[in-house]
């Protein structure tokens, strides 16, 4: 009696192939805005902090501080002085950038386009200093949101564009959307701060870069 075949191995594949991981853009920008705060001193958790503020008062100051953190960064990296292949950066030139504004003729932010910062952070950093100096400058809108600050002012297309880095959009849209909740405009203001954060830690802060 001929002995029967051995049953075939058969191997089958998988109908759906793992994907590879999406790309964690928010993960990405929060590592390396914590990676800043530890360069320049600051608390790991700063950033989520920042994010539990109880009002959007206490945000806005804190997200300005940071940004002016940034930009002096930045800037003070631009301005040191390269002589025979050394670096050299001294005392004089950081308390100069110190006692610059952020904004005006003379400014910081027009020293950041000097040092190749993307316009549009330059904006949003500018946009986010009116915004604070709004409220840094009238105790009275202490306990009033960010949007309906926005909304109060003449310039409150340009600062939702600006601060919200949204390409297209219907501005009545916008802000019937900011206004049902406010933590949609939070979200876009801290992503566009951790943005600056990236940059300036990449290009001023990142160990190896003062060699």
């Amino acid at each position: 009696m001929a002995k029967k075949a051995a049953p075939r191995k058969t191997t089958t594949r998988s109908k759906h192939p793992r994907e590879p991981e999406a790309f964690d853009r928010f993960g990405i920008l929060l590592e390396q805005a914590q990676k800043f705060c530890a360069a320049v001193g600051l608390h790991n958790d700063l950033i989520r902090e920042i994010v539990k503020a109880d009002s959007d008062w206490a945000f806005i100051l804190r997200i300005d501080a940071l940004l002016e953190t940034a930009s002096k960064e930045i800037v003070r990296h631009a301005l040191r002085l390269k002589v025979l292949n050394r670096v050299f950066q001294n005392d004089i030139l950081a308390d100069f950038v110190d006692s610059l504004p952020i904004n005006g003729r003379t400014s910081i932010v027009k020293l950041l386009d000097a040092a190749r910062c993307p316009p549009e952070d330059i904006a949003f950093i500018e946009a986010a200093r009116r915004v604070r100096n709004a409220y840094a400058h009238n105790i009275k809108l202490v306990d009033v949101s960010l949007i309906e600050l926005i909304k109060q002012r003449g310039d409150r297309s340009e600062l939702l564009r600006k601060l919200s880095a949204i390409e297209n959009y219907v501005e009545a849209d916008l802000i019937a959307m900011y206004e049902k909740d406010g933590r949609f405009l939070r979200f876009c203001i801290l992503d566009a701060t951790m943005r600056v954060l990236f940059f300036a830690y990449h290009v001023a802060l990142k160990p190896g870069l003062k060699k």
